[in-house]
């Protein structure tokens, strides 16, 4: 071989060395630098919101879906088919028991009243010359009884007509607020014709539904508390009037009533809200947010906030909740008061991850623990 070209060759295969040697150092340096970032990024601290487990004052509580319901309610109808004459009243307005609201025609019925009345006078005083004949014997037994009977049927006559008359007339049958007047002035009504709708709003009820393991917890008597959706920042107060006689054999819930005063006629029938029954005393109990809280197949759990030498770090703990309300829930088995639990960004949590806590989500979660959520 060429002396020139075994040198050659030694020089590319020393060239190639070089540059495959480059290379792998090359990447063997990018490959150690990956990993001390993500062995940084593994110590990096995740940002939470915590809060302090407190103990809190809590009552045992029932809360059902209610609808409200007038105490009376009706659509008016006429009894007899006629001709609308009058009308005596405005939509929307209130109205006492036996206002007239309608009037139907009843021109022929009055005309027949006023004969009616004079055969009246007629059979009166008939039967006032059998009295005095009778009593004078210059009249039988049966010419009075036959006077008498045309007098009463005179006087039923009369009754019949002002029965008639009055029902021609469509009247309140008990105090409370029309809604929209269905007819006008000339319109021809049948018995089937919705005049207007009554309804009573003073006092309300207001019904829902129980299940049938909650009966024993509930009386006559016991305070309800309404809170109506559409009526933001204010809760009515009633009593619990009636409890269903029976339970229902598809839902196996009992229906039950509560009363409200209803001043002012703010409620009315057909809304509906969140009825709230107090089954028993206060008690102290431990209670955090419902978001600090996590649920899955094998329970509950939450992380809890711990300090150890290199910062803070969140643990894992199983816990047991209780009942639920006013996003807070009450934990019954697993933590302690004082002790922070995350109620922020559990799901970039694992177990021992390293923490930080931030003031504004801190601060947030700590005024929702407050007693009076409870």
């Amino acid at each position: 071989m060429d002396k020139h070209l075994a040198k050659r060759l030694a020089i590319l295969a020393l060239f190639l060395i070089v540059l495959f040697g480059g290379v792998f150092g090359w990447r063997m340096i990018v490959a150690g630098k990956i990993k001390q970032a993500m062995a940084k990024m593994g110590h990096q601290a995740v940002t939470v919101a915590a809060t302090t487990v407190k103990r809190t004052d809590w009552s045992a509580e029932l809360h059902a879906t209610a609808s409200l319901q007038a105490v009376q309610g009706a659509m008016l109808t006429p009894q007899l088919a006629g001709m609308v004459t009058g009308l005596h009243l405005k939509s929307g307005e209130k109205v006492r028991k036996g206002q007239l609201l309608v009037q139907l025609n009843d021109s022929t019925q009055r005309a027949k009243l006023q004969n009616d009345e004079s055969a009246l006078e007629l059979a009166k005083t008939k039967l006032a010359q059998q009295r005095t004949l009778y009593k004078q014997h210059n009249t039988s037994r049966l010419a009075l009884q036959e006077a008498d009977t045309a007098y009463t049927q005179a006087r039923a006559a009369i009754s019949s007509d002002r029965a008639t008359i009055a029902k021609l007339q469509v009247r309140a049958p008990f105090t409370g607020h029309v809604g929209l007047r269905k007819v006008s002035l000339g319109q021809y009504v049948t018995p089937s014709t919705p005049v207007v709708n009554l309804q009573q709003w003073s006092p309300i009820y207001a019904e829902f539904q129980i299940p049938q393991q909650q009966m024993a917890q509930l009386s006559t008597g016991q305070t309800v508390a309404l809170a109506v959706a559409g009526i933001d920042g204010r809760t009515f107060k009633g009593k619990l009037t009636a409890i269903g006689a029976q339970v229902q054999n598809g839902t196996r819930n009992v229906d039950v009533q509560a009363t409200f005063a209803n001043a002012g006629a703010v409620l009315r029938p057909g809304m509906y809200g969140e009825v709230t029954v107090r089954t028993g005393q206060r008690q102290k109990v431990l209670t955090v947010p419902d978001s600090a809280v996590t649920y899955n197949t094998y329970g509950e759990y939450v992380y809890v906030v711990k300090k150890e030498n290199h910062g803070l770090v969140a643990k894992e703990r199983n816990v047991k909740t209780g009942e639920s309300r006013n996003g807070m829930t009450v934990v019954t088995r697993g933590l302690k008061a004082g002790e922070r639990v995350v109620t922020q960004g559990q799901v970039k949590l694992h177990p021992g991850a390293m923490i930080s806590l931030s003031k504004s989500g801190a601060s947030s979660a700590a005024s929702a623990a407050a007693p009076g959520g409870a």
